[in-house]
């Protein structure tokens, strides 16, 4: 490096190595040589840590780095999924691989619990035997590539069942939503192709119906409503051991409206961010509070992230809480902007999906 001819500094060999290895492209690269050794595997969470933490040093917004990651872990799924077909022989019947929660809608940005399913078409003994052994050996894969098994059970595991078995899941959960239901409707709902051939259009039909269904509008609206920002009186933020949790107290119920409101009305798409935009343009929520909780949401997934990063370079585990004693006196403020913004938008799909007739 030089300045007006003078040298300043020198660039390495190392340097641009260390450069090369924080770029998506390089391990999208990577991923297409995989071959399932747990050697190969295991070298994938830190390497997307490096990269992830690059790319919000270069300024990424958290749901820009969402997108990248989603891009990433789809890679190694469908890597994996072509090495199980090496090894155990082409599918007997057209099956899709599927993600739900945050992966399903691009907002994973580092590796948490696993979210997974597969649909297969034809319903025949031989056909459960392949995808019970294939979902095995992806999900072992996984797990040696850095994602936890799912606390919940929800992995390719424990559900892979026909389509139309599917099917029925999906319109029970839709007409009889009772807690159990919602739960598993609030969780597949955000499902996401990642590999596969099978159609699913059967499943995205019930999806868009299930805006017509008032009851299953309302009790996903109550659902949503279980998470509630950490305030107190005047307005003021709570905290638990000097700690926020601001999965549980703002993304959570951001994640909760944008999904109601986007189902009624009738949006296929899966992000928080675009179910907003849908919802808006539907008419379903003012146009000002899809803004003001888009907004919040991008200001929650940056903080979260920063304070994730921060862990991990303190050799600490990662998780969703921060110190509020550690965020200047501005973050403070749009913080508490933000709480008070989710609340108020909670209220107000109180009364638009009547949750008071509920009982």
């Amino acid at each position: 490096l030089t300045d007006r001819g003078q040298i300043t500094g020198v660039v390495t060999t190392t340097d641009l190595l260390r450069q090369q290895a924080q770029n998506p492209f390089y391990l999208l690269k990577r991923l297409e040589t995989i071959d399932g050794t747990a050697e190969s595997l295991a070298t994938y969470a830190p390497k997307l840590v490096q990269t992830v933490r690059s790319l919000f040093k270069n300024g990424l917004n958290a749901i820009q780095i969402g997108r990248v990651v989603s891009s990433l872990n789809d890679t190694l799924v469908r890597r994996l999924l072509d090495l199980a077909e090496k090894k155990y022989g082409p599918p007997p019947t057209p099956f899709a691989w599927l993600v739900f929660g945050s992966e399903g809608r691009h907002e994973q940005v580092l590796l948490t619990d696993q979210d997974n399913a597969l649909i297969y078409l034809a319903d025949t003994p031989e056909a459960k035997r392949y995808f019970s052994t294939l979902s095995e050996y992806v999900i072992n894969g996984l797990i040696q590539a850095g994602f936890p098994p799912c606390s919940g059970g929800y992995m390719a595991t424990n559900w892979h069942f026909p389509l139309d078995e599917w099917v029925k899941l999906f319109k029970g959960w839709v007409q009889s939503p009772k807690p159990q239901a919602i739960m598993e409707a609030a969780i597949f709902f955000d499902f996401r192709i990642v590999h596969g051939t099978l159609s699913l259009d059967s499943i995205e039909d019930i999806i868009i119906e299930s805006g017509e269904y008032d009851l299953f509008l309302a009790q996903l609206a109550r659902a949503a409503l279980n998470f509630r920002p950490p305030l107190g009186f005047f307005g003021r933020i709570r905290q638990k051991d000097g700690l926020v949790d601001l999965k549980e107290g703002g993304i959570a119920p951001i994640v909760g409206l944008a999904r109601v409101y986007a189902l009624e009305a009738g949006s296929q798409s899966r992000s928080t961010i675009d179910r907003l935009e849908d919802a808006a343009h539907a008419g379903s929520l003012s146009q000002q509070g899809a803004e003001t909780l888009a907004e919040t949401f991008r200001f929650l997934q940056w903080l979260r992230l920063r304070g994730q990063l921060d862990e991990i370079t303190s050799k600490r585990e990662p998780d969703n809480k921060i110190r509020l004693d550690q965020l200047s006196h501005l973050e403070k403020r749009y913080l508490k902007d933000a709480f008070l913004a989710i609340r108020e938008i909670q209220e107000s799909a109180e009364l638009r999906f009547r949750l008071a007739m509920l009982g």
